[in-house]
């Protein structure tokens, strides 16, 4: 499982069902966008940026589930 910290969340804190819509390297890190699939924020789009995750081919990312965990003001996203 990866772990990346992500921007600050406007979610409230607890878990999400999500996927990855599109993943963009850039100088420092990623920067993810992922959708959330089930819920009342269902649809819901969230933009995320990380230092943390290094991957050789970032676009193998696009569609992958993952879970959006939310605490205080930051997310984790863990990749299943």
């Amino acid at each position: 499982m990866q772990h990346i910290d992500a921007m600050t969340s406007t979610l409230d804190d607890g878990s999400y069902d999500a996927f990855i819509l599109w993943v963009e390297k850039r100088d420092d890190g990623l920067a993810l966008e992922c959708t959330i699939t089930a819920g009342p924020h269902r649809g819901e789009v969230v933009n995320l940026a990380s230092s943390l995750l290094r991957v050789h081919d970032e676009l193998a990312l696009v569609g992958m589930p993952c879970t959006l965990v939310v605490t205080g003001d930051t997310i984790r996203v863990d990749l299943s």
